[in-house]
């Protein structure tokens, strides 16, 4: 059968009769609406359903349902949008490691099927680097044998053969391609090829399959990727056991069961947009900068409120803090900036859609660690945004937009445009900093 694409953008709307018009049965989106009560991506209504602020793809039996970034959701040109969009997305998740391969992002949207996609990109990668060489590593073993290899495990040998005494109880290193990194593939490509419906993946998983036959079957659970440790030997294979994490961890059923009905791949934009900003600015720091500098994500060091016992309290967390890397040690940053998701609009009255709290947020940030300068990052839509406010005499706000739209360029091309306009906003603030 047939795969269908359905195409939503963050907070768009639709009513369940333009998806069942657009090939959603009823008793699909039952399916949707039950996995949504895990998921909590959709606004689920009487007559209709509202994304939310997640991207990726959904799959219910053969409809694979994709969210895209709301920065496109104006563009006039449907198919045209759609695929930026979708390189767009793709871009970020590479850069922010979420998707570790190298691949022509731009060729791979024209398939239109994030899900298809991911797939894709999982299967042809991997089987690729197995025909490089497939893993193997030394496993150790236990056998009841009727000769002796490697040591004699005499605690078991006692244990079992004080009557059989033709037999030895031996402990050896293996060395096989039968472990758990391969074990983890062979269930991920498994699970892949009860839920692709998109042929030449269909093709790439079956040779897949055929390579780690000998593999023994291993139903995969969380914990088997924390035992997974790398070295120089298994580096090769990192991004595709991270791949299998998160088709694993995304599954909504259980493999063993006798249907897959329903998978997910969803990201959450507001950590995207953040990871994404934060990764650009700490991997090309000097460059944006020009000036040896310390970027710190994330940062947990300080507490709002301390008590008369020096108890601490509200943990302040700002997204990106930069130092000059000779003030590094001294919670004294030069630069403290805040991503946010959301998006400004052109009315005073409103304040922009700037939220109170995230300006009282930005003032203990400036407060506590002794900063004189933050930003408030936003996304672009429509047209850029640029807006300065003073909390006094020292401490200023500036509210940016950033444009995250591609048109046509290669992910090099892109992730310097973005860096070329951080550059621009850290030039801002500095020279504020040095007013008297």
């Amino acid at each position: 059968m047939k795969n269908k694409t359905i195409t939503f953008f963050e907070h768009e709307r639709k009513t369940f009769e333009e998806l069942e018009h657009c090939g959603l049965s009823k008793k699909d989106r039952t399916k949707l609406i039950k996995l949504n009560d895990k998921l909590k991506i959709f606004e689920i209504g009487y007559k209709s359903m509202k994304a939310k602020q997640f991207v990726g793809a959904l799959k219910i039996n053969n409809t694979t349902i994709q969210i895209l970034p709301k920065i496109y959701k104006n563009e006039r040109n449907e198919e045209q949008k759609q695929k930026e969009a979708l390189t767009n997305l793709l871009y970020m998740l590479s850069y922010t490691k979420k998707l570790k391969i190298k691949e022509n992002f731009a060729n791979l949207s024209k398939n239109n099927d994030l899900f298809e996609i991911f797939i894709y990109l999982f299967a042809k990668n991997l089987l690729k680097e197995i025909e490089n060489g497939i893993y193997k590593n030394y496993n150790k073993k236990e056998e009841n044998l009727t000769y002796l290899k490697g040591k004699l495990h005499t605690t078991k040998q006692i244990k079992h053969n004080y009557i059989n005494k033709h037999k030895l109880y031996c402990k050896y290193a293996e060395f096989s391609e039968n472990n758990l990194m391969n074990k983890i593939f062979k269930y991920t490509v498994e699970l892949l090829k009860n839920l692709t419906n998109n042929s030449k993946n269909k093709k790439l998983l079956s040779d897949l399959s055929f390579i780690l036959s000998d593999i023994d079957y291993k139903t995969i659970t969380i914990n088997d990727f924390k035992k997974i440790k790398f070295n120089r030997m298994n580096e090769r294979f990192k991004p595709y056991i991270e791949m299998a994490e998160m088709f694993i961890l995304n599954n909504s059923t259980n493999l063993n069961s006798k249907e897959l009905k329903t998978f997910s791949l969803i990201f959450n934009m507001d950590y995207l947009f953040e990871e994404f900003i934060g990764t650009i600015l700490k991997k090309r720091c000097d460059e944006i900068f020009n000036d040896e500098c310390i970027i710190r994500l994330q940062h947990r060091e300080l507490h709002l409120l301390t008590d008369e016992n020096n108890n601490k309290t509200f943990r302040l967390k700002p997204d990106i803090v930069v130092y000059n890397s000779n003030n590094a040690n001294t919670n004294k940053p030069f630069l403290i900036i805040d991503t946010k998701y959301k998006n400004l609009i052109d009315d005073k009255t409103k304040n922009y859609n700037i939220s109170q709290s995230d300006a009282y947020q930005m003032f203990a940030y400036l407060k506590k660690y002794y900063c004189k300068t933050g930003i408030l990052l936003y996304p672009e839509y429509e047209k850029e945004f640029n807006k300065k406010y003073d909390f006094g005499k020292e401490e200023h706000l500036f509210i940016k937009t950033i444009n995250l739209k591609n048109s046509g360029q290669n992910q090099k091309e892109y992730v310097e445009n973005v860096k070329l306009q951080l550059k621009i906003f850290a030039e801002l603030p500095l020279s504020i900093v040095d007013i008297k």
